[in-house]
């Protein structure tokens, strides 16, 4: 799942993406959306590629960080 939504992200890495886009592209219809998952999955990609590779924008969702 990490990877799906690292591969989402990177298609989108010039805009913010909220959790709900994240959901929508990479789990099934099913899938509960008051769930913690998708901030668990960012927070183990964050400590792989650093911490400052994704930022949390408040409100709108995720985005890309400062460039390596």
């Amino acid at each position: 799942m990490e990877y799906r939504i690292l591969a989402y992200m990177m298609h989108q890495r010039h805009r913010t993406i909220s959790q709900s886009d994240i959901v929508e592209h990479v789990y099934a219809q099913d899938y509960d959306r008051d769930s913690n998952t998708i901030e668990v999955l960012v927070g183990r990609l964050r400590k792989k590629l650093g911490k400052d590779s994704i930022v949390t924008v408040r409100g709108p969702g995720y985005g890309p960080g400062e460039p390596a």
